[in-house]
């Protein structure tokens, strides 16, 4: 008897248990469902995470680029614009020290100019000077050319102008050689500069020069000695280029 009761007790526990997993498999597979819907969307946005994250380091990797080429051009202009700046600086500099250098030039040659009229006027009040030569200069050229440059002078005490001609002679022993002069006549109150050039004959030495002035019926004769110098390399090609000596009106 006691056997049997326990079997009968047992028996109603089994048939509730099937009844209950039956009943809530609905609620068992709901669960299953929303797991896995949880796994998929966490791995859905992982996955896009790691997507953005990579987009963006590629953006920020070119976007330093940008940056490093855009500080190069700067750093180029920078130094481009210091450059300048000095260059400006140099040439304002080097203006101003010219312009210096002009006014006290124009300063000297005024200061000169009113010596030169000082003194003629007192020359002329003691009886002037007479037709002379002031300087003469022969510049030695290639291919044995020369040239000369004659300065004239007179202070006559009526400011009234001198004219006549020029001869310019080379001398050895004996032996006279006339230069030709592409302007030999001279008119002028003061002063006179005459230029030009001639080619030495070959195998001639001349141990004088001579300027013979022709001038108002008088004749001015000055000897020079000869002595040649060294070639000048760096010539002016035309003797216009010279600058001449301008008669003063005073």
């Amino acid at each position: 008897m006691p056997n049997t009761d326990s079997n009968i007790t047992s028996e109603p526990t089994s048939s509730n248990k099937k009844p209950f997993l039956q009943s809530n498999m609905p609620l068992v597979a709901g669960v299953a469902i929303v797991a896995l819907s949880s796994g998929l969307l966490g791995y859905s946005v992982g996955h896009r995470q790691g997507l953005t994250v990579v987009g963006y380091d590629a953006d920020a990797e070119q976007l330093v680029e940008v940056v490093q080429k855009q500080k190069t051009e700067l750093a180029v202009l920078h130094k481009s614009l210091n450059t300048a700046v000095q260059e400006r600086d140099i040439a304002v500099s080097n203006s101003n020290d010219l312009g210096l250098t002009v006014i006290k030039s124009r300063d000297a040659q005024e200061q000169a100019e009113n010596l030169g009229v000082l003194y003629r006027e007192v020359l002329r009040q003691r009886g002037g000077i007479a037709l002379a030569v002031q300087h003469l200069a022969i510049k030695p050229l290639p291919e044995n050319a020369f040239e000369y440059q004659l300065d004239l002078m007179q202070v006559s005490p009526n400011k009234a102008n001198v004219s006549g001609s020029v001869e310019m002679r080379l001398i050895q022993g004996t032996e006279v050689l006339t230069v030709p002069m592409e302007d030999k006549n001279f008119n002028f109150e003061n002063n006179e500069r005459l230029t030009g050039r001639w080619t030495m004959p070959k195998g001639f030495n001349p141990s004088f020069i001579e300027v013979r002035l022709n001038g108002s019926g008088k004749q001015v004769i000055r000897r020079f000695s000869w002595t040649k110098g060294p070639a000048v390399d760096n010539q002016a090609a035309f003797l216009s280029e010279i600058p001449q000596t301008e008669a003063n009106v005073n």
